[in-house]
């Protein structure tokens, strides 16, 4: 699948928010393969237009490495009005307020490994596309509770004619028309049969600006509708209003709401509880900042997410984990009416050395195993 937003490999400092509070985990519904670029550059051209499983496999690593180098990549703010008027979750990462932070230059750094530098050289060679410099902007939302509802935005620089043809070659090629757009779709061979067929990706191209990525034709179908104005947008309605706010800071911005979640994880209690959830994460002068707050029915219904919050974090405290024990002092929790807000600030040097020793962690037990 392909990893949310708030991948705890790239936001450890998250790990106590989204613990505590039991974030939607729910993946986005399109599920592209993990495949490595392992093969030559010179053998993937080779293959290509002619090998409807390389290209195929191909097409699946542009969506992944886009989706992970979009960390450090330049990017723009929400644009509200290629998002529908009402969806029911949304999520964007602004990458051109993160590179320049800390956080930023760290994963800067890390795309630098020569383990990262190969799979991208790789992509470059075959999509004709510099991730660094040509992927602006990643936006997720849904209109609907299913996995098969998501729609990905992906705002870049690319060549379409080099894309389609790798679309072309992919396994199952087919095309359909919505107005002046072609959505072209293929079977994704890493997916079960599902209702006894094999499920597809469809996507399509809005000029050179964007890419819509969907598991659906109407899905997909409905997005192109609200990019060129015929259907109501975001920017029409006062839905998710701080999300893509001018004045705005933040590097990632989500909001949720009609959160459907099972009743027997205890973990969702207080998601449960609330009509409306937001979060933003930024960074100012060297501090990282990360905002959630959750929007109940009335103040009695806040004052018990407060009492659920509190206790969370007093357990977590009591682990005795230095990190999540930082983590956890670093967060304050406020009540406001019927709004129960959860702040979190840390020297975002420490965030950093947080994501060092988690992947340090992780490379030891990767070969420990």
């Amino acid at each position: 699948m392909l990893p949310p937003v708030s991948d705890l490999r790239y936001w450890p400092f998250l790990r106590v928010i989204t613990n505590l509070f039991a974030a939607p985990k729910g993946d986005f519904g399109i599920n592209f393969c993990n495949q490595q670029a392992s093969a030559s550059v010179t053998s993937i051209n080779n293959k290509i237009g002619f090998d409807h499983t390389m290209t195929t496999k191909m097409l699946n690593l542009l969506t992944v490495t886009l989706c992970l180098s979009s960390l450090a990549a330049v990017a723009g703010p929400v644009n509200r009005a290629d998002l529908p008027a009402e969806p029911v979750w949304a999520a964007h990462l602004d990458c051109d307020t993160l590179r320049p932070t800390e956080i930023g230059k760290y994963l800067l750094s890390e795309m630098e490994k020569p383990e990262v530098q190969a799979k991208l050289g790789a992509f470059q060679a075959v999509f004709n596309f510099d991730l660094r410099t040509q992927l602006h902007g990643l936006t997720l939302y849904s209109t609907g509770s299913a996995p098969e509802n998501g729609i990905l935005l992906l705002y870049a620089d690319f060549d379409p004619d080099r894309l389609l043809t790798l679309a072309k070659a992919a396994h199952d090629y087919k095309c359909t028309t919505n107005n002046n757009h072609v959505i072209h779709n293929w079977i994704d061979d890493q997916k079960h049969v599902k209702n006894g067929a094999k499920p597809r990706v469809y996507a399509s191209f809005v000029g050179k600006r964007a890419l819509v990525f969907g598991q659906q034709e109407s899905s997909v179908s409905a997005a192109l509708d609200v990019i060129d104005g015929t259907a109501a947008n975001l920017g029409s309605t006062k839905t998710f209003s701080t999300l893509g706010a001018a004045g705005t800071t933040s590097f990632l911005q989500a909001s949720a709401r009609k959160l459907n979640l099972s009743p027997s994880d205890p973990n969702t209690a207080i998601f449960r509880l609330s009509n409306e959830a937001r979060l933003q994460i930024g960074d100012s002068q060297c501090q990282t900042t990360a905002t959630l707050a959750l929007d109940a029915n009335d103040e009695d219904v806040a004052k018990n997410m407060a009492s659920i919050a509190q206790g969370l974090l007093a357990l977590v405290k009591l682990q005795g984990k230095a990190e999540t024990t930082k983590l956890a002092e670093a967060i304050s929790l406020k009540q406001d009416g019927a709004t129960v807000t959860a702040s979190l600030s840390l020297a975002s040097t420490d965030i950093v050395d947080m994501m060092k020793a988690d992947a340090a962690r992780k490379a030891k037990k990767a070969e420990s195993n």
